[in-house]
């Protein structure tokens, strides 16, 4: 069965002569007869006040249609011109409808109350012994009423979400948008801006993905994630079904581990299944799992780590494990798997050791970090990891460094701050 369009019936309660408006009364009876309709009326004696208005706009925020009924001196009350507006901001269809009035007056009436522009009626059936004739009359307009209504409604939520939520102007995707050189280790080195899609990045070897602290990837269908598109671009196909490759590889991983884990901590998996979109057309071979996204269980939200102190250690521990995995030569993937075999191979070939990382800007996105805030705490954090001694050998092997930025903001606000530093 249809929902039943919510009528709200606006009307003047003392008409001209200070006459009680009993027609607002039957009409409202018998529009409760139809099971199409649901109508609301004030008939509580509310003095104008504080309580009153809240009433009304608590009706007329859930109404399909402000039925205006109209007689003589209806437009001198100053609370039906009230609701009237409250109803074109809300987007709720208007109908007017008339009694005890001519055309003319009918007329007058509509331009003093600011709805001459719309259609309205003039009924002499608002009887208890006319209800058939009365619904006659007005079933089809405050049907077509609430149907403008819905449609005027997702207009303006449109609308109202689009300022809450302005349209993100995505960056062109270019592997290097900009490059600047910073120093590491008493070399140069490239470090570029990776504009756009991080989907389209090809030949990187280290996908940094900030991830919860229980390293609980985002769902395949999640698709604005980065964590939801690495996980399943990374997935391996069996039997023609996901298998979920970095998932069960990033649960092998902490097997011994209780979560959730320590703030700033990285864990190791590969690009996934050899066969899977990201290791074969991305050409990644791993990605590192930083936990910068605090999950608060209690409360059923993430926090991310947007503190200049937070982002520095994602980034110093981000190089420090990429020194760990060249010193194992490439090979963290569990026994027995697709990935370990890959990574034992390449190890023999003397391509074991990783060159190239790239780091998503940490903070922004859910945390709503500016992206012009957040990349001098991550070349603090590049610059402070390098400056260590023993980071030397890292030094000596890695050949690029990447920032990812969707944004075209983002892209115009790192380069800037490069630019300037």
């Amino acid at each position: 069965m249809a929902t039943p369009i919510k009528v709200f019936i606006c009307y003047k309660k003392m008409l001209s002569g200070e006459r009680p408006n009993e027609k607002a009364g039957i009409l409202h009876y018998i529009l409760r007869q139809d099971p199409g309709f649901d109508p609301w009326i004030d008939d509580s004696g509310l003095p104008a006040g504080l309580a009153w208005e809240t009433e009304i706009y608590r009706r007329l925020l859930v109404s399909d249609v402000l039925l205006v009924l109209i007689g003589p001196g209806t437009s001198k009350s100053p609370w039906v011109p009230r609701e009237i507006a409250l109803a074109t901001a809300l987007g709720i269809a208007i109908v007017p409808f008339g009694f005890d009035l001519n055309r003319t007056e009918m007329d007058d009436e509509q331009k003093a109350l600011d709805i001459a522009h719309l259609q309205g009626k003039i009924t002499q059936n608002i009887k208890l012994n006319a209800q058939e004739p009365l619904l006659a009359e007005l079933r089809g307009d405050l049907r077509a009423a609430g149907q403008r209504t819905k449609e005027n409604q997702k207009d303006t939520l449109r609308d109202l979400l689009a300022r809450r939520n302005p349209t993100t102007q995505k960056a062109p995707d270019n592997k290097r948008a900009a490059t600047f050189d910073v120093s590491v280790g008493g070399r140069s080195i490239p470090l570029h801006i990776a504009s756009g899609d991080l989907s389209k990045v090809r030949d990187i070897d280290v996908l940094v993905n900030s991830e919860n602290d229980y390293m609980q990837m985002a769902r395949f269908f999640e698709s604005r994630t980065v964590s939801a598109m690495l996980r399943r671009r990374g997935a391996g196909i069996r039997a023609g079904k996901y298998d979920d490759t970095i998932q069960q590889e990033l649960d092998w991983q902490l097997r011994d581990r209780g979560r959730p884990v320590q703030a700033g901590e990285v864990f190791v998996t590969s690009a996934g299944a050899p066969a899977s979109e990201l290791a074969r057309i991305n050409k990644a071979r791993y990605i590192f799992h930083v936990a910068a996204v605090e999950a608060v269980d209690a409360e059923g939200i993430v926090i991310p780590f947007k503190q200049p102190y937070q982002i520095e250690s994602c980034v110093r521990a981000s190089l420090a494990k990429l020194a760990e995995v060249n010193q194992l030569q490439g090979i963290i993937s569990p026994p027995e798997t697709e990935q370990r075999k890959q990574q034992e191979t390449r190890a023999g070939e003397g391509r074991g050791i990783a060159r190239s990382i790239i780091f998503p800007l940490f903070g922004t996105g859910q945390g709503g970090g500016v992206a012009g805030d957040v990349i001098g705490p991550m070349l603090d954090g590049i610059h402070g990891f390098f400056d260590d001694p023993e980071s030397a050998e890292l030094a000596a092997t890695l050949n690029e460094i990447y920032i990812s930025a969707f944004k075209q903001d983002d892209v115009e606000a790192v380069t800037g701050f490069l630019r300037n530093r």
